[in-house]
């Protein structure tokens, strides 16, 4: 009876390991705990034992290759099973069967689709008559789709020009995309009346490109734009406000006048006048010594020189 060898548990958050290096052959003897192989792991290195004795009957991982924990390693069983186990292998490696081929039509299939996502269909006359025909009769040539992610195109060049007939699906102009350049062809038959994008101008998907139309008739006129709503009139700015005058200036006031010394003996000179006499020659004190206000009074009220008067007070003062 056989006996498989698994990747046993190698540490507690290890969950696989690489096997380095077999020790054993397929066909070896093997005794019990007999090193089988080796196994690298994040954490540590180590050898897987044999878990019984006999043949090593087959190797199911390969050097270099990773296993999870649990995965079986290796067969070892019997000699006698080692010869069945030949004839199985041999079985084994026959040839397998051989898988249909896909067929031709569905590989042409799958073609024709990425060759329709790298190059879209050319517009035609259906696919163009989604403008809307004008008052004047006349058939508007738009922008058709180009692409999935197409949303505007550049016209290259005007096949036809205003006044020119065309016939049903005759190409009017070459656009231009970033996927592809491709030809716009006429809705109907009848004669180019207008033409609204010019060469090298790019709209995006749906605009209006011509009007085609009857012999004769006019082309639709565009809508006018709407008049711009009268511009409002500048509002008049507020009058400025007058300065207002400034206060006047505070005038100075005048000086206090300079208080009257007060005489320490006033029963002795006698009282004090209240305004200076007039200016009349006197003597002066470094001629006649100190000489008191009344002094002064009296010698001018009765003109008296007192240069000339001899003091008989104390020190030579008149008095």
């Amino acid at each position: 009876m056989s006996t498989s060898v698994t990747l046993p548990a190698l540490g507690e958050s290890v969950t696989e390991g690489t096997v380095s290096r077999w020790l054993k052959q397929v066909g070896d003897t093997v005794e019990a705990d007999e090193p089988l192989l080796e196994v690298s792991t994040d954490k540590v290195d180590t050898e897987i034992p044999s878990p019984t004795s006999g043949v090593l009957l087959e190797i199911k991982a390969q050097e270099d290759e990773t296993v999870e924990v649990g995965a079986v390693l290796a067969v070892i069983g019997d000699a006698s099973e080692a010869d069945g186990s030949d004839s199985g292998s041999d079985g084994a490696a026959a040839e397998p069967e051989e898988q249909p081929e896909p067929s031709t039509e569905s590989a042409n299939a799958a073609d024709e689709e990425i060759a329709q996502d790298d190059n879209p269909p050319a517009p035609t006359a259906a696919n163009v008559r989604g403008g809307s025909t004008g008052g004047g009769g006349g058939i508007e040539v738009t922008l058709p789709a180009l692409g999935e992610s197409v949303t505007e195109g550049t016209v290259s060049r005007w096949l036809k020009q205003v006044g020119d007939t065309v016939e049903a699906d005759e190409p009017l102009l070459e656009v231009s995309t970033d996927k592809v350049d491709t030809e716009i062809p006429s809705p109907m038959s009848g004669v180019l009346l207008e033409i609204r994008v010019q060469e090298d101008e790019s709209v995006e998907v749906g605009a209006v490109l011509a009007v085609v139309g009857e012999a004769g008739a006019s082309a639709p006129s565009e809508p006018a734009p709407e008049p711009a709503p009268p511009a409002e009139k500048p509002q008049p700015a507020p009058p400025a406000e007058k300065p207002k005058p400034a206060p006047p200036a505070e005038k100075p006031k005048p000086a206090p006048a300079p208080a009257a010394k007060i005489d320490p003996q006033p029963e002795r000179h006698g009282p004090v006048p209240t305004s200076a006499p007039a200016a009349t020659p006197v003597a002066s004190d470094s001629e006649t010594g100190y000489v008191t206000p009344l002094v002064r009074k009296l010698a001018k009220e009765h003109g008296v020189d007192l240069a000339s008067v001899t003091g008989t007070g104390v020190g030579g003062r008149v008095r």
